[in-house]
């Protein structure tokens, strides 16, 4: 993937992840809802029937593992580290680190120091 596609997919992730949290917001009405959906369903096509639609598929993924489990996640990115970024590819990682932020899950925990 180039990374002109790269970044393009990642503007429409985001714009796509975005349109789906506007869709449980205050005030929005079923036509809202409607439309919200009709855009984010455009977007998806676009990717998923496209020649990337292995890398849309994997940060779509990404994004719902973040949601669901982010201590496991947590976890397997700090094993990634450990293993120094074996087991995923670039465009990978920059997918987890994406699917991270979006979910809110990429704010740094403080360390617990412990007395010896």
């Amino acid at each position: 993937m180039q990374r002109e596609h790269e970044e393009a997919m990642r503007l429409d992730f985001q714009q796509h992840y975005q349109l789906g949290r506007d869709m449980y917001g205050p005030g929005v009405t079923e036509a809202d809802i409607e439309r919200l959906d009709v855009d984010r369903v455009d977007i998806e096509k676009r990717w998923r029937s496209g020649p990337h639609a292995e890398h849309w598929n994997y940060l779509e993924d990404a994004q719902s593992d973040w949601q669901r489990a982010p201590k496991t996640m947590s976890r397997f990115m700090e094993d990634v580290d450990h293993n120094g970024g074996h087991g995923l590819t670039e465009i990978q990682r920059r997918s987890q680190e994406q699917a991270r932020e979006l979910t809110g899950n990429d704010r740094t925990r403080p360390r617990i120091e412990r007395e010896r």
